[in-house]
């Protein structure tokens, strides 16, 4: 009676393999390999849950969070795995705690304050150079003045005018002229309208403007950044985005002359 192919395929599953009369050897699997798992403290998953309060509108900026004996009862952890939890979020900038009477846990917005920090100190422990930080802002800001141009609002458009107003004012105070100039290129920032964008040349110009106090501005170096920023406004003003990406990169230019002299 002949073996169906069925019944023989079956009997090499079930039948050790023999190859030249000698039982082949069974190969050994590699060993499993897991990854080591890392489990949250009880501290980050606190932070994890005030955060998402904060940042999803349930607690509103400027609103007070429960006091610290409410919130140990709701959450049921210690008052140690709070306070680190409420330090985390602090270190974020998200909440501001006081002490007294009218003290309290208050929901904050972070400032760019906030990044500008982590981005100097990230700079430093690369050892990046000054250059590229400038190089970073000679090819972000062209950008927001071309998208200024298209976007700027007229409320924009008059503080953008008042602030070359108070550097005309200022001409005489190397320091109140360099923190007006740095409002003159933060508001072009805001007026692109793209968070993001904003964001991070804020805090690569809040860097270069500390750079620039350190190193200061001659008066006919701040006379010359006057014209810039009066110049760039008449770009913004008449929506010409090519022409004030080109007035900013000539003014940016100018600029990283007189830094790299000194």
């Amino acid at each position: 009676m002949s073996t169906s192919y069925y019944a023989l395929a079956a009997t090499a599953k079930m039948t050790p393999a023999r190859e030249n009369g000698q039982k082949r050897e069974k190969s050994e699997n590699p060993a499993m390999r897991l990854d080591t798992l890392k489990v949250p403290r009880a501290s980050e998953l606190v932070a994890d849950k005030l955060r998402s309060l904060i940042v999803d509108g349930v607690v509103q900026e400027g609103a007070n969070l429960p006091s610290e004996k409410e919130l140990v009862s709701q959450l049921g952890v210690s008052r140690a795995t709070l306070r680190e939890a409420l330090r985390i979020l602090e270190a974020e900038g998200l909440i501001t705690t006081k002490t007294g009477p009218k003290g309290g846990i208050m929901v904050q917005r972070p400032g760019s304050a906030n990044l500008t920090r982590s981005l100097s100190l990230l700079l430093q422990l690369e050892e990046t150079p000054f250059s590229v930080l400038q190089e970073a802002r000679r090819l972000l800001e062209p950008l927001c003045a071309t998208l200024a141009a298209q976007r700027v609002t007229p409320k924009e458009m008059a503080e953008l005018e008042a602030i070359v107003q108070q550097m005309r004012l200022t001409l005489d105070d190397t320091n109140a002229y360099i923190r007006q100039q740095l409002a003159f290129h933060l508001k072009v920032f805001a007026a692109a309208h793209n968070e993001v964008l904003r964001l991070y040349t804020v805090s690569i110009g809040e860097l270069i403007s500390a750079r620039t106090t350190q190193v200061g501005l001659s008066l006919e170096q701040r006379q010359i950044g006057l014209k810039s920023a009066e110049s760039i406004v008449v770009a913004l003003k008449t929506r010409n985005g090519k022409l004030a990406a080109r007035r900013i990169e000539l003014h940016l230019q100018a600029f990283e002359t007189i830094i790299e002299k000194e």
